[in-house]
């Protein structure tokens, strides 16, 4: 049956001599014309009806068919030795892993999908289970020239507040002790719809996204108490060769005001950074802000009450060799009382950082002090840690 349907373009090629790729569209033409030729030109009415049957249910099969998907998992595993001096904590040693397990294919009009979900250790000190939780899921629809569009939760976050950080071994507000820095939101904190510009004239990409409250690993038909929502927009362009600019904005949709609140400032923030490597170094430096929702309707309480924070970074990397890799990063963040003559305290931190690269595995060493941790005056701490890395 298949075969009389090629039959029909075969001939139709030779008679016009042309050669194509059979598509969906022409299937269905093909197959109805072999269907007219089947009606007109048989008698035995049960034989016809069984081949319209063949001929539908095999052109609407060959229209529909899409490429098999693929499957693969990949993650890391970390073990880490971690020292600090200056506050009253343990030494630790321990083991962090994560597993991604993704999966992607090509529909037929060559638009391509891609699905994503990590697996994470639980981190809940009062959890002693051990469980594993299903978190940081993503489902990406590559549009070609169109652009891409994700359905994100926890995760597809496009904040720059790091895009100036050239760390060997990794962001020194994530090295172990909680600094307390105040940053703007991203994506990740919520459960986002996002679109993303295909690239654009000097390397420029764009994002948009709209996301609402969520729960780590939601189902189709979670919910959670709050309504709130907020949306993110982002931008990247790699004008000249080395040099990299970013920047992000989001603004906080708080579901409370107009109905119980009356806010005098709503919650928003952004970042900016700018990164260039030439040769072996690299240079970044970049800002970060977060305005704090208020919703007093007075200045009464000022000198307690933080308008705004402010966190200005600037980071040095320097390749030795293929395997061997330094950094200075240092970073300092301020917060703005609504009431100027309140005194304030800016969190310092400064690192140092090496990594070399054993082949399949990365040892680093990093050495961060923080001054003055949670804002707060003469608290201060020095961070040690050590790390092997595995990557598969």
């Amino acid at each position: 049956m298949c075969d009389n349907i090629i039959t029909v373009y075969q001939k139709i090629a030779k008679k016009y001599k042309f050669t194509m790729v059979l598509t969906s569209k022409m299937i269905i033409l093909l197959s109805f014309k072999y269907l007219k030729h089947l009606t007109i030109n048989k008698g035995n009415d049960m034989k016809n009806i069984a081949k319209i049957l063949f001929v539908v249910i095999s052109s609407l099969s060959l229209m529909l068919t899409a490429k098999a998907g693929e499957l693969s998992v990949s993650g890391s595993a970390k073990a880490t030795y971690l020292t600090t001096s200056g506050q009253q904590k343990d030494n630790t040693l321990g083991i962090t892993n994560e597993l991604t397990f993704s999966a992607s294919g090509e529909m037929d009009n060559g638009y391509t999908w891609s699905y994503s979900m990590a697996l994470d250790p639980s981190t809940s000190d009062t959890d002693a289970s051990g469980q594993a939780n299903n978190d940081d899921t993503s489902i990406t629809l590559g549009m070609n020239d169109f652009g891409t569009l994700k359905l994100c939760v926890s995760t597809c976050g496009n904040n720059k507040k790091y895009a100036f950080d050239a760390s060997a071994y990794g962001k020194m507000s994530d090295t172990g002790l909680s600094e307390g820095i105040v940053y703007p939101d991203d994506e990740g904190s919520y459960a986002t719809i996002q679109y993303h510009t295909p690239e654009l004239p000097f390397g420029t990409t764009l994002s948009a996204a709209h996301g609402n409250q969520k729960v780590d690993g939601q189902s189709g038909n979670a919910q959670v108490a709050s309504g709130d929502s907020a949306t993110f927009f982002s931008a990247a362009s790699s004008p000249v060769d080395g040099l990299t600019l970013s920047a992000s904005y989001y603004e906080k949709n708080d579901y409370d005001n107009g109905l119980t609140q009356s806010s005098r400032q709503g919650e928003s923030g952004g970042a900016y950074g700018a990164k260039y490597a030439v040769g072996n170094l690299t240079i970044g430096y970049g800002k970060s802000f977060k305005d704090i929702e208020d919703d007093k309707t007075t200045l009464t309480d000022g000198a307690t009450t933080v308008e705004f924070y402010e966190n200005t970074g600037i980071s040095l990397g320097y390749a030795v060799n293929d395997a061997l890799s330094v950094s200075y990063t240092s970073e300092t963040s301020e917060a703005n009382y609504q009431t100027s003559s309140t005194t304030n305290y800016d969190i310092e931190m400064d690192s140092i950082q090496v990594a070399y690269s054993l082949g399949g595995a990365t040892l680093s060493l990093a050495r961060t002090d923080y001054e003055n941790i949670g804002y707060a005056d003469g608290v201060d701490a020095t961070d040690t840690i050590i790390a092997l890395s595995f990557a598969f």
